[in-house]
């Protein structure tokens, strides 16, 4: 099901599917724009013993460095490992793609497109060869167009000169929208989709309208930081975004933040997009966005826009994943944020140590809740 803008007449103004979450109330008592305020576990319906297991899971796993758990809108879990810092900002990797459907839900709030079921080449003329792909195509990786996450062809797109042009010149495997596969540069056309349609690069947008407001720290890089020196491994400036040769942030990867600051982004979707007193992004994209577009994805997920969708025994959850163990884990039932971060291995950054099960160690987090009457 794709979204669509009803009549100006129409109240709600959104057509919106049933997302089957149980949302908590967002009149909140106090927001975390300047930080964290801290609670104990136990005051805020965790099994400590069961919470500490869950702890204990994540410091004996050698590529563990933050583990934080957001109950009630509290802090009420926190642990760092090794290099893992409350300061640390690294790369959130494929995490980065819910951030690019969060912003293209703002293009889409400021009515600069008309819903999901658009042609990209309508919404980008410039880019004729997009064909019969639309923005829903997009959201959900069923373009149809040949992709490979590792090795020399994912190379020789972050070294083009225009990276939509290089993903958009892959064969076309499938008719767009019958089958589900996994493309960073699927993602990468959001980014090109917000800077022509809104005049602003998605950091600059995400700055003004979601950063700020949020209180989390970032900065618009200016001269572009891009792959260009690729395979060194460019240097990051803390909160930052790496670019494209247009000097467009990459909507698939390169967002650096910390684990607090992953933790507001997860904790603006569990609000259904507001934040204080403001609707920072539509309740309707936020819940479009989370609605299991594809299912059967990797045995065990649905899709949304851009984020996963799973149970926990029978709570739904969605998640924002990423490469190496990177995940922002919304349960909604439970009014709860789990935020993982992991070092990542790549050929730049070798890391040594057991193989880890990032998707384990959140389950445990999740059934640490005291659920009443189980």
């Amino acid at each position: 099901m794709s979204l669509n803008k009803c009549s100006p007449s129409d109240d709600p103004r959104y057509i919106v599917p049933q997302t089957g979450y149980e949302w908590p109330d967002n009149n909140r008592e106090y927001w975390p724009t300047d930080g964290w305020l801290t609670a104990e576990a136990e005051n805020h319906g965790f099994d400590r013993v069961k919470l500490d297991q869950a702890r204990d899971f994540a410091s004996n796993d050698d590529l563990a460095r933050a583990l934080l758990v957001i109950k009630d809108g509290y802090l009420v879990s926190e642990d760092y490992y090794d290099e893992g810092s409350i300061d640390a900002s690294t790369n959130l990797w494929s995490v980065t793609k819910s951030y690019a459907s969060a912003i293209t839900g703002l293009i889409w709030d400021d009515n600069l497109i008309d819903s999901t079921d658009q042609l990209m080449k309508d919404l980008m003329p410039h880019y004729p060869e997009f064909e019969q792909i639309t923005l829903q195509h997009v959201l959900t990786h069923t373009t149809g167009l040949s992709w490979n996450e590792e090795g020399p062809l994912w190379v020789q797109w972050i070294l083009s000169d225009d990276w939509v042009t290089e993903a958009l010149a892959r064969e076309h495997l499938y008719e767009p929208g019958t089958h589900w596969k996994y493309s960073s540069g699927n993602t990468h056309f959001l980014s090109a989709l917000v800077t022509h349609r809104s005049g602003l690069t998605p950091g600059q947008l995400a700055k003004t309208r979601l950063f700020d407001p949020m209180g989390i720290e970032f900065m618009v890089q200016d001269p572009p930081l891009t792959y260009s020196n690729w395979p060194e491994y460019i240097e990051i400036l803390p909160q930052s975004w790496h670019q494209d040769p247009q000097g467009n942030e990459t909507a698939s990867f390169g967002l650096f933040q910390t684990a607090r600051d992953m933790a507001k982004f997860g904790y603006l979707y569990l609000n259904r997009g507001r934040w204080e007193n403001q609707q920072l992004i539509s309740e309707d994209w936020v819940k479009i966005s989370t609605k299991d577009h594809e299912t059967n994805i990797y045995g065990r997920y649905s899709y949304g826009y851009q984020w996963y969708l799973t149970f926990v025994d029978d709570k739904p959850a969605f998640l924002a994943s990423g490469f190496g163990g990177q995940i922002i884990g919304v349960v909604p039932s439970l009014d709860l944020v789990v935020v993982l971060k992991y070092e990542a291995e790549t050929p730049e950054h070798p890391v040594s140590g057991t193989a880890h099960d990032d998707m384990g160690l959140f389950e445990l987090v999740v059934k640490a809740v005291i659920v009443p009457g189980s």
